[in-house]
């Protein structure tokens, strides 16, 4: 993608899009576009502190990095999706490890950077907030949706938030794809392949989702919602 396609689609989608005309102009002035490969690291948990992230063409998958236990898949991202705001509020190594599941296109916003910006205009700290209640309403919908009893409303609601459509605040225009497999969908939703497979074939059937190889797509946003508040 050429760098002003870039900043014409980080200007209308995700977090940099509620923040002030003069700070998205500042931060878009700044950013480096990257490519990565299926499969590589964007960072480990663990390496030193670097700048801000967005993920503008593929998509990224978030582990966690407990100590003592394997990496647990946390989040799976889609286009417009910004993370790594750790070591610029608290000054941390990276605490989750990030890597491209699909050959992806993203941009980083260098610590320097991210530090000059802020130190040139303090009152642009809200726009982190922002970032922050932004990850903190994120991680919260992942506590919320796993404590779903049904499988169906957990699978369910677990879509509509990888595609960009259950944040009640910061909700996206449109459904995003889901490039995962079913397998990773079932991690998520702490089900087995063999578990989330029916499923996910029922919506199909219901014509709320498209299943094609490796990848999702919610084709009745509203359809899919109506399923969190049916009877058990």
């Amino acid at each position: 993608m050429k760098k002003s396609e870039i900043e014409s689609f980080l200007a209308v989608t995700g977090w940099l899009s509620f923040t002030s005309p003069e700070f998205r102009a500042a931060v878009l002035a700044r950013i480096e576009p990257r490519e990565f490969e299926k499969g590589a690291a964007v960072y480990r948990a663990g390496d030193a502190p670097g700048g801000l992230w967005a993920l503008v063409d593929g998509a990224i998958e978030i582990e966690s990095a407990e100590a003592g236990s394997a990496p647990h898949l946390m989040h799976f991202a889609v286009p417009g999706f910004w993370f790594g705001e750790g070591p610029l509020i608290f000054g941390v190594n990276r605490l989750v490890s990030v890597s491209a599941s699909r050959a992806s296109t993203l941009v980083t916003l260098p610590l320097a950077d991210c530090r000059a910006i802020l130190d040139a205009d303090p009152g642009a700290w809200r726009w982190i907030a922002m970032f922050s209640a932004m990850t903190t309403e994120l991680a919260g919908g992942v506590v919320a949706d796993l404590l779903l009893r049904d499988p169906v409303k957990r699978t369910a609601a677990l879509l509509l938030r990888l595609a960009g459509m259950r944040s009640k605040v910061f909700r996206s225009g449109r459904a995003a794809p889901i490039y995962l497999s079913q397998e990773k969908i079932g991690q998520l939703v702490n089900l087995s392949r063999n578990s989330i497979i029916p499923v996910l074939h029922e919506f199909e059937r219901a014509g709320l989702v498209k299943i094609s190889y490796g990848e999702i797509r919610i084709t009745d946003p509203a359809g899919l919602e109506s399923t969190l508040s049916r009877d058990a």
